[in-house]
């Protein structure tokens, strides 16, 4: 139920009730609150939009209300999940454009929104989700025909996941590159879902 401002949550009872009075029955509650930018953004004057986030190009990460600051991650405007695998991808880009900006060249616009998520699904099990800004997860493998299957619960999936913590810490965050996986979204392997007319 999107556009539902939540007033009151009756966890016993199993409704909520939205402040303009409507109500919802629920037998389990996941809502998503409200997500905006950074307090110092709304502090700097013409900087960040009405929820606290830098409008930013989607392409570049060129700001569009500063040609010399660039954003990435939580503080962007953007139409992606305010994932890390999202701003790993971003930084990519990112680092590529300052230096481009500093030597007055033409800037990289090749981020295409890609984003990736282990979800855990209990039990031992995990699935893996690969997207960008046009192409919503799709079945298949990643990051290949030979890799990680998307879209399906598997223990593949949770070893995976667990794998990757520590290559995160180890490898990531220290500003390696993860071989094989750029910031656009690889194709292969994945398969297209037909929609009918």
């Amino acid at each position: 139920m999107t556009e539902f401002n939540a007033g009151e949550v009756d966890g016993v009872g199993g409704k909520l009730t939205s402040y303009d009075g409507r109500e919802l029955a629920f037998d389990l509650l996941a809502t998503v609150p409200l997500h905006g930018g950074a307090a110092y953004l709304e502090r700097s004057s013409g900087l960040a939009d009405v929820l606290g986030f830098v409008p930013t190009d989607k392409a570049t990460l060129q700001t569009t209300v500063r040609p010399n600051v660039f954003a990435l991650g939580d503080a962007t405007d953007l139409p992606t999940s305010k994932a890390g695998s999202v701003t790993h991808f971003e930084a990519q880009v990112l680092t590529e454009n300052v230096s481009r900006f500093l030597a007055d060249q033409e800037l990289d616009g090749s981020y295409d929104g890609h984003a990736n998520c282990f979800v855990e699904t209990g039990f031992r099990k995990a699935l893996l989700i690969d997207f960008n800004y046009d192409v919503e997860p799709l079945p298949g493998r990643f990051p290949g025909a030979f890799g990680l299957p998307l879209l399906r619960e598997s223990r593949l999936n949770h070893l995976a996941k667990l794998l990757f913590q520590w290559v995160y810490w180890h490898a990531l965050l220290p500003g390696r590159d993860f071989p094989g996986v750029g910031p656009e979204m690889p194709t292969s392997g994945k398969h297209t879902v037909s929609v009918p007319d």
